[in-house]
C-alpha cells in the first residue's frame, strides 16, 4: 500500500527527542533537551500527578520560546496530567478532567506548542460505548471552551483495565464524531500499540496495523509517534516502557517503523525509563540509526 500521500503534520523530516522535565522552570526543559541532543520535545506544564492548574510565569514563556527557537527545537508538545479521565462516569472527575484539558490547551498555545497529547481514561466498568461517548463530549466541550485552535492528540493505550482507546475501532468512532476537524489527531505509542495486540515486528504485521489504523481513523490524523520499546509481549496489555532495542519489540521493529512513510516523517518523542543523560543519548542514537 502506497502511503506517501498521507505524510502530513508539520512538514518536517523525522525529528526525535524526549519528554523532558520542567523542574526549576520551563527554560530548564530546553537545557535538558540540548544536553540530550533533542530536536523536538514534550513537556508537562504542571505537576502530572496533581490537579493544580498551571501558573506559568510570562517571563518563563518568553524565555522558553526564545530558547527553543535558538536551539532549533521544534515541534514542542504538551502532555496532560496523568489524572485526566475524559471517559469518567463520575461527573466531578469528568469536569476536573475537562478543566485540566482546557488548561493544557491554553498553556500549549502560549508556549507555541504544536499540540496537546492526552490519555483518554477509563470507563470504570460502564462499557466502551459509554466511555467513547464521554470522551467525545469532553473533546467537544474543550474545543468550544478553548479560544485558540490547539490540536489535541489522543494517545493509543495498552488496553489495561477499562481503558478507552486501545483499539483503532474505538479511536475511529471518536475521530468520526469530528469529521474533518483538524484539531483532533492521534499519537501512536509503539509500546502501547504492541501491548494492545498490534504486531509491529514484521513488514506484514506493520502493514496490517497501519492499514487498520488508516481504515478506522485515517493516517492523516497521525501527528506524533511515542517511541518506546515494551517490557510486555504482544497483546500483554502491559503499559511498561523499555529502552529502545532492549524490549519485546527490538531494533528491527523500529527500523521498519522509521522507514515507513506513514510514521517515519513524523516527530518521534521517547519516554524510555529515566536512568541517565548518557542512556537517553544512547536511546536517541539507536532511533537515529534505525532511521538511516
Amino acid at each position: 500500500m502506497d502511503l506517501s500521500h498521507l505524510v502530513t503534520g508539520y512538514n518536517i523530516y523525522m525529528r526525535v527527542g524526549f519528554h523532558v522535565g520542567i523542574s526549576g522552570g520551563l527554560p530548564k526543559a530546553v537545557d535538558r533537551a540540548v544536553e540530550r541532543g533533542c530536536e523536538t520535545i514534550q513537556v508537562f506544564v504542571s505537576n502530572p500527578r496533581g490537579w493544580k492548574h498551571s501558573d506559568i510565569l510570562p517571563e518563563d514563556i518568553e524565555t522558553f520560546r526564545a530558547r527553543c527557537k535558538e536551539e532549533d527545537i521544534s515541534p514542542v508538545f504538551v502532555h496532560t496530567i496523568y489524572l485526566i479521565n475524559l471517559a469518567a462516569p463520575a461527573p466531578e472527575v469528568w469536569e476536573r478532567s475537562l478543566d485540566a484539558l482546557v488548561m493544557n490547551m491554553r498553556a500549549a498555545h502560549a508556549l507555541g506548542s504544536a499540540a496537546v497529547v492526552t490519555h483518554l481514561g477509563s470507563h470504570g466498568g460502564r462499557g466502551a460505548d459509554f466511555g467513547i461517548a464521554r470522551v467525545i463530549a469532553a473533546l467537544e466541550a474543550a474545543f468550544e471552551r478553548c479560544e485558540e485552535p490547539v490540536p489535541v492528540l489522543l494517545e493509543t493505550t495498552a488496553g489495561s483495565g477499562n481503558s478507552v482507546g486501545h483499539d483503532f475501532i474505538q479511536l475511529g468512532r471518536i475521530a468520526g464524531a469530528f469529521g474533518e476537524d483538524d484539531r483532533l489527531g492521534i499519537c501512536f505509542d509503539t509500546c502501547h500499540a504492541f501491548a494492545a495486540g498490534y504486531e509491529l515486528r514484521s513488514e506484514g504485521g506493520l502493514r496490517r496495523t497501519l492499514q487498520e489504523l488508516d481504515g478506522e481513523v485515517g493516517l492523516e490524523r497521525l501527528k506524533l509517534v511515542h517511541a518506546n520499546d515494551s517490557k510486555g509481549d504482544l497483546g500483554s496489555r502491559l503499559d511498561r516502557h523499555e529502552h529502545i532495542g532492549e524490549g519485546k519489540l527490538g531494533m528491527e521493529a523500529f527500523k521498519l517503523m522509521a522507514s515507513h512513510p506513514g510514521l517515519g516523517n513524523l516527530p518521534w518523542i521517547l519516554e524510555t525509563p529515566g536512568m541517565s543523560v548518557e542512556k537517553d543519548r544512547e536511546n536517541l542514537r539507536r532511533i537515529r540509526s534505525a532511521a538511516r
